[in-house]
């Protein structure tokens, strides 16, 4: 029993190690590619056969679907985005695998990032267990640190006598001197790069086989519930009171608020959605400014409604109104929601594609998905739990979902093929990702002629003077943007060929084989 026990801990070590070598082995001196997805296929598939993790709860089978879609849109787009979120689902199916009982996703999260922190101190008890003379060992090291303390103050006492003898200075300056040349000669010899991708590595696999479950979070998770229940503690007449006060004062902020909220929708859908004109002006402030703002305003909305509609108001018989304009004051968010669109809308329709605009879209499918769930606790008294849990699940969904994309590529296609009628911001395009290089392509002669119609089209709306001197001053102009594709094209071809076929993904070898 006990050689039992003792082999499956250096089965456990030798699994880390094992793990931290192969880490090393793929990515040291490679870019991400092909070697991303044998690492974590490799981990998934160890983890699943001989850890015996199964795919029963819905939160393990999403979280894994997660990080095995992401994982192939690494390979296939090779972006920033698919990586960043790849990242974060690998780390949150830690979490989920570690304590499957958890409903939250956000719950989840936090045991990944307790696992993260408190699978060290199993990694380095099993290594200190597996010693045979381990408790000699122990008390070795305890003996060694009593002379931690003398040797400071002998220090110190060196320190203080080499600056009150210069001669006994000179021969500790000499001393030193020697030890420092010992350091560099040693270091000299060592690969750092080396050894922090062997550490990284070691880092991940005692993060994924050492996997530590906080009990707390667990039974946090367990005591939470969906649906808000009334607190039945009696409350004496000032208990009373402070409910009915608190109902007064929702009630007076709720009307004041749809009344201010619905004098804003008015003018919003008048201006930006009925009677929008664009006349050359610039659509940066109607549109950031607003749009953040507006966006404030919204998660402002809903942090109210969860603070009214937290405790026993949820209950309160006279309470019907109150609900009614919570109801009404959602729904307005959602028509604010819907003039955020329309703005974003309006900035691309003329000033074409960007990241921000983007991530605007997703951010106001979120927005509507967060309205609808509070509108959901509002008319069925769900708890605060059940908004952080379904939000937080949307979240992973339409973060995953984001990455299925090539947004550089997209970009690059949508903005040139406006060009007649949208702003097109060479200085921006041009530091797009490799894969959209065959798509930033363009002959010089074709680049003029867009630039002529730039200056012609939306230069005097920028506040600035009609030169097209001072225009080409303030944006790249098309022989700058042609040199620099090709200067970019052609370190992109010599880096390709150099590239270890670990490093592969399609999304670059598709470029490379357009251009």
């Amino acid at each position: 029993m006990y050689q039992n026990g003792y082999m499956k801990k250096y089965s456990n070590l030798l699994t880390v190690l094992v793990s931290a070598l192969v880490f090393t082995a793929l990515f040291y001196k490679n870019a991400l590619g092909l070697n991303l997805l044998f690492f974590e296929l490799g981990i998934l598939g160890w983890i699943h056969v001989f850890n015996q993790v199964r795919l029963k709860e819905f939160n393990v089978k999403l979280v894994f679907a997660g990080v095995i879609f992401t994982l192939l849109m690494t390979v296939i787009h090779h972006s920033l985005l698919s990586f960043t979120v790849n990242f974060f689902m690998f780390i949150l199916y830690i979490g989920v695998i570690t304590a499957p009982e958890i409903r939250s996703l956000v719950r989840s999260f936090q045991q990944s990032f307790h696992g993260f922190f408190f699978s060290f101190s199993g990694f380095k008890r099993e290594i200190a267990s597996t010693s045979v003379n381990s408790k000699r060992t122990k008390f070795k090291l305890l003996r060694k640190q009593i002379f931690l303390i003398p040797l400071v103050i002998i220090c110190v006492f060196a320190g203080i006598y080499s600056w009150a003898n210069p001669k006994f200075g000179a021969i500790m300056q000499s001393f030193l001197n020697g030890v420092e040349d010992f350091f560099v000669t040693v270091f000299s010899n060592i690969n750092f790069s080396l050894f922090f991708v062997f550490v990284l590595g070691l880092v991940v696999a005692v993060t994924v086989f050492y996997r530590s479950k906080s009990e707390r979070i667990v039974e946090e998770d367990m005591k939470a519930t969906d649906v808000l229940y009334r607190n039945r503690k009696r409350a004496g007449a000032n208990g009373m009171l402070a409910l009915v006060n608190e109902y007064k004062s929702a009630l007076f902020l709720f009307v004041s608020l749809n009344v201010l909220l619905f004098g804003l929708n008015i003018i919003d859908v008048n201006y930006v959605w009925l009677n929008f004109q664009w006349e050359g002006q610039y659509l940066k402030e109607f549109v950031h400014e607003g749009t953040y703002v507006l966006i404030f305003a919204i998660l402002l909305s809903i942090v109210l409604v969860l603070y009214f509609f937290r405790r026993n108001l949820n209950f309160y018989k006279k309470n019907v109104w109150l609900k009614r304009l919570a109801v009404i004051w959602i729904f307005q968010n959602l028509i604010l929601t819907v003039s955020v669109a329309i703005r974003n809308w309006h900035y691309i329709q003329y000033y074409s594609l960007a990241y921000k605009r983007i991530g605007v879209v997703f951010f106001l499918i979120l927005t509507i998905y967060g309205l609808y769930t509070v509108f959901l606790k509002v008319r069925a008294t769900k708890s605060n739990y059940y908004l952080l849990r379904t939000n937080f699940m949307a979240l992973i969904i339409v973060l995953t979902l984001s990455t299925s994309v090539n947004w550089d590529r997209v970009i690059a296609r949508y903005n040139f093929s406006h060009s007649e009628n949208a702003f097109v911001h060479l200085d921006f395009l041009s530091n797009l990702s490799n894969s959209a290089l065959p798509l930033l392509d363009k002959k010089e002669v074709d680049l003029e002629g867009i630039q002529i119609y730039q200056e012609a089209s939306f230069f005097k709306s920028m506040d600035f003077s009609s030169s097209s001197g001072r225009y080409r001053r303030l944006y790249m102009s098309s022989k700058s943007y042609v040199k620099k594709i090709k200067s970019r094209k052609k370190r992109f071809k010599k880096s390709w060929k150099k590239k270890n076929w670990l490093e592969w993904n399609y999304a670059e070898w598709k470029a490379y084989q357009d251009i």
